[in-house]
């Protein structure tokens, strides 16, 4: 498959596709922030993987974390456990990623088949204790027309060490970690399973890595690794910070010399893509080496509107920022 092939290929994944109609859908939303309670700063909402809230009459020091996430129906009837263990993994990941700390989560379960749900809040409680977060609370519809998964989870992190999205600047490297100790799933091709058949000990331990580099403030933004794949994710990064960027494919840390289509586009148990000043660079890639996480630099930031990908030889366009956004976000 040549680079523009593969490009191509990238642009068209469903995981990428599916981002689209956020920025339209969103907008009547939008004007409910202006409707909050008086003492409410909403620092970050829309396009970010958890909304960030000050509340400085109940913490002075500590931003508050809001995420929630949909489980995808196919990965649901594919296998019902790991989707439930998924559900609280991404909730997760949708904390770290801006340094913060996981504190509880809310489950809403809908089953059209009770054997499935039971199986869906057995993965739940296998991802509470991996992960060392609860499940306070939920809504059931059993009995439903179709089997669903939401989960939403609150976490706080220190003020000065929070990591945003959408802070790429010009010049950064791209820096992209990901765990490569793990498999695909056996009926889900882009789920790369890192964290299952690991201990809570040794999984949290990974996860703290994102603490340490938010307490060093070593990066400009970060997004864990999600639907739309690494360069996917990526792409969502530099859209929301109204910025381009070249990707080289083949620095990017992966099991395999030759990287594949469905290695661009799996979502990883833990997976991060970040930017930083060029100087931080050594610095992140060691915080991420004594967990034995690999990442490398992959690419830099550019004062463009595009996401480009190269083999090292030649280059292609995956994405058009001033066409499709993919982050949630419109000028």
């Amino acid at each position: 498959m040549t680079i523009r092939e593969l490009a191509k290929s990238i642009a068209q994944f469903e995981g990428i596709k599916r981002k689209y109609p956020i920025s339209e859908l969103i907008l009547p939303l939008s004007r409910s922030l202006l409707y909050k309670y008086p003492q409410l700063d909403i620092i970050r909402s829309f396009g970010e993987d958890s909304a960030v809230l000050n509340l400085s009459e109940v913490s002075f020091t500590h931003y508050f974390l809001l995420a929630l996430d949909g489980m995808w129906s196919k990965l649901i009837e594919a296998d019902p456990k790991l989707a439930g263990y998924f559900a609280v993994l991404v909730n997760v990941n949708d904390i770290i990623c801006k340094g913060g700390i996981p504190i509880a989560l809310l489950d809403m379960l809908s089953y059209q088949d009770k054997a499935v749900g039971e199986l869906l809040v057995e993965g739940l409680a296998m991802g509470c204790e991996k992960f060392n977060v609860p499940i306070i609370g939920g809504h059931l519809h059993p009995d439903d027309t179709h089997n669903s998964l939401s989960v939403t989870i609150f976490g706080i992190v220190p003020k000065e060490e929070v990591i945003f999205s959408n802070n790429a600047q010009i010049g950064d490297d791209i820096i992209i970690a990901i765990d490569l100790d793990g498999k695909f799933h056996e009926k889900f091709h882009y789920a790369w399973d890192t964290t299952s058949h690991k201990s809570p000990e040794e999984v949290q331990a990974t996860c703290e890595t994102m603490r340490t580099i938010a307490k060093m403030q070593l990066v400009h933004a970060a997004k864990d690794i999600s639907n739309p794949g690494i360069v996917g994710t990526l792409g969502m990064l530099l859209d929301a910070s109204y910025k381009g960027g070249l990707l080289n494919i083949t620095k990017i840390p992966a099991i395999d010399e030759k990287i594949s289509l469905q290695w661009l586009c799996m979502y990883p148990g833990f997976g991060m893509v970040m930017t930083c000043n060029p100087s931080n660079a050594p610095a992140i890639i060691d915080i991420f080496e004594q967990q034995n996480i690999t990442a490398r630099i992959c690419g830099k930031v550019q004062d463009t509107h595009s996401l480009i990908i190269s083999d090292g030889k030649e280059k292609a366009e995956v994405l058009e920022f001033l066409k499709e956004h993919v982050s949630g976000i419109t000028p």
